[in-house]
């Protein structure tokens, strides 16, 4: 079963306490091998003596169904403290031993209401209400946002009024074991293809088109066997909408597609490589590869082809120009040249992927961006057939090869997958659009995607912690730019060790996979990623630290450090745009509490960012 503990609150108020706890205790053992805490003990304790309290005068809710610790699938561990089920209502409550109401707290009970309500298959229909109880708290009831806040003597009258004219569940199990198929991260699916396990079937990830681009891949896939020629096709795609996953899955699904067809997942993003071979274990490097390793062995002056006729290129806007390619490879071809000769020479078909994440090039000689790939297409000796949406038509000049579909095109996003509006806030604060930045934030935090800022780091520490206590699929941790500006001394002195030294020594697998109770996770919340650390890459929540390399003064002050960069500031306003669309469930974003930032931050809250406070 789903849950520790479940009867009708008739029944419950009939059973002895310590034999509903020692349920509890049981089933804590059995799902997470462990022995439960003293003070969890005492938690159920205290809101079971609480539940008792409020209900037993309420004959109404004797046919209602009381659900302890239903645990949600596939969420390592996530757990509700209490639910209330009757005919039409989902009612979370969430107990926490604490005299004061903490926006922690708040956001928690708020994500468990909004999940279940999205991913529950049974509750789609329901409405689903969010409780908080803080034991200590004498305060009057009141909502803030989507989440009743209530003390523990109103318990009994606000569940009365709410449901008092609905009727009970009926069939308990057919709910508690209804499918919940939350949306993974790029981790979590990244496993599940490689164990051959299918990815949930849901409603977001079906609207934002991945099933039909992977079809029309391997459509062109396998136009490009029948008629054995050389195929170019490339997917835009909105930072988190998925363009790592269409790669990865691609892979897998060529084998059952055709045994004959064999395909390679490339990516110049080394800490993705390495995370998801870090956490794919053996066998992964036959299929994920840096690409990199890959254009020594075959690009250049090689003669060797490779046995793959697909080559999907991750984030191929980031290909190295000539300039790159000469310092570190001795000969001056582009990496979209270095293919197009590959599949040039080979005796037979090949297709190439590219995955374009849109405003993400962040490292020097990658500003040539896609116009790399339409040079190389030029001088080929061969005739290439380009697929690619409408809008990279200007890419390409008149007389090339090419279709349009749309289906190339993703323009939702996965990652922050209960807020559609993420990327385009970014975008609008990136370009400096500020009230139109404000506009879209109401409606994504209505959504539950939260938009903290705060100059207390202390604070945002805390803040995390508590929101993802006892939750060890979710991911927390600071990432900051690179480029601290002249001085690099700002973030340091905070213990945010963004330098080079410092963070070369992030061993990215164990920093992204490694449980939270791990001192090489993330969530020690010790060590520090740049953008280079975290393209392509996500957190459930990052606490983003501000550098003193984006200044806002009527407008983000230009970035002018330009060693061997072609567009400094384009690359630096690049790295902040890869770090505001990390999240999953939310940022936060500390901003150092000196003068020459306090612009900064007034426009960050201009753009609707909210100040963090610990209590509500």
């Amino acid at each position: 079963m789903k849950a520790g503990w479940c009867n009708t609150v008739e029944k419950f108020l009939q059973i002895d306490e310590e034999v509903i706890t020692n349920n509890l205790k049981q089933n804590d053992f059995e799902q997470f091998s462990r022995n439960s805490s003293p003070q969890q003990i005492s938690a159920w304790k205290n809101s079971i003596k609480i539940l008792k309290n409020e209900f037993k005068n309420l004959t109404n809710l004797a046919k209602y169904t009381i659900i302890f610790e239903y645990t949600l699938p596939r969420e390592g561990g996530r757990r509700p403290d209490v639910i209330l089920l009757s005919k039409n209502h989902v009612l979370i409550f969430e107990f926490k031993d604490y005299n004061i109401v903490k926006n922690s707290h708040l956001d928690q009970v708020s994500a468990y209401s909004k999940d279940i309500k999205t991913y529950h298959h049974l509750s789609h229909s329901m409405s689903v209400t969010p409780i908080l109880i803080s034991t200590g708290w004498n305060g009057t009831k009141h909502k803030i946002d989507d989440v009743n806040v209530v003390n523990k003597n109103e318990i009994g009258s606000f569940v009365n009024e709410l449901i008092r004219n609905d009727e009970s569940y009926t069939n308990v199990n057919d709910w508690i074991n209804s499918d919940y198929l939350p949306l993974p991260s790029i981790l979590q699916a990244a496993r599940m293809i490689f164990q051959n396990e299918e990815l949930p079937k849901i409603k977001t990830a079906q609207s934002a088109g991945i099933p039909n681009t992977i079809s029309k891949l391997l459509e062109i896939a396998k136009n490009a066997r029948e008629t054995n020629s050389n195929h170019l096709a490339l997917v835009t795609g909105v930072p988190g909408a998925g363009k790592t996953l269409v790669g990865l899955q691609l892979v897998y699904t060529l084998d059952k597609f055709d045994k004959e067809i064999t395909g390679v997942f490339l990516s110049g993003n080394g800490p993705l490589v390495d995370v998801l071979q870090y956490t794919l274990g053996k066998g992964s490097k036959s299929f994920v590869q840096p690409v990199h390793n890959f254009l020594k062995e075959y690009g250049g002056n090689n003669i060797s082809t490779p046995h793959e006729n697909i080559w999907i290129y991750d984030e191929a806007q980031r290909a190295w120009d000539s300039e790159r390619t000469l310092k570190k490879r001795g000969y001056d071809n582009t990496e979209p040249d270095d293919f197009i000769e590959l599949g040039d020479r080979i005796n037979s078909w090949c297709l190439i992927v590219g995955l374009i994440g849109e405003g993400q090039n962040i490292h020097t000689g990658e500003e040539g961006g896609l116009k790399l790939w339409s040079n190389a297409i030029e001088e080929s000796k061969n005739d290439w057939k380009i697929f690619c949406p409408k809008k990279l038509e200007s890419t390409f000049p008149v007389g090339l090869d090419l279709e349009f579909h749309d289906e190339l095109d993703l323009t939702r996003t996965l990652r922050s997958h209960i807020a559609q509006d993420v990327a385009e806030w970014t975008s609008k604060l990136i370009d400096g659009k500020i009230s139109e930045a404000k506009e879209l934030s109401i409606q994504i935090k209505k959504q539950g995607f939260e938009l903290y800022i705060t100059n207390d780091l202390e604070a945002a520490k805390t803040y995390v912690k508590e929101r993802y206590d006892g939750q060890d699929e979710k991911r927390f941790g600071l990432i900051a730019s690179s480029k601290p500006g002249k001085s690099s001394s700002l973030l340091p002195r905070y213990s945010i060790q963004n330098g080079w030294m410092a963070t070369r020594l992030v061993r990215f697998g164990p920093w992204y996979s490694d449980e939270p109770s791990s001192e090489k996770s993330c969530c020690a919340l010790n060590s520090t990623v740049t953008e280079f650390g975290c393209q392509g890459l996500e957190l459930d929540m990052p606490i983003i630290c501000w550098g003193e390399d984006l200044i806002w003064e009527n407008g983000w002050k230009k970035f002018s450090r330009a060693r061997g960069q072609k567009d400094p500031h384009m690359l630096r306003l690049n790295s902040y745009r890869v770090l505001l669309s990390r999240g999953r469930d939310g940022i936060i974003i500390f901003v150092p509490p000196v003068e020459k930032l306090d612009s900064t931050y007034k426009v960050l809250v201009d753009s609707g960012l909210i100040e963090l406070n610990l209590t509500e």
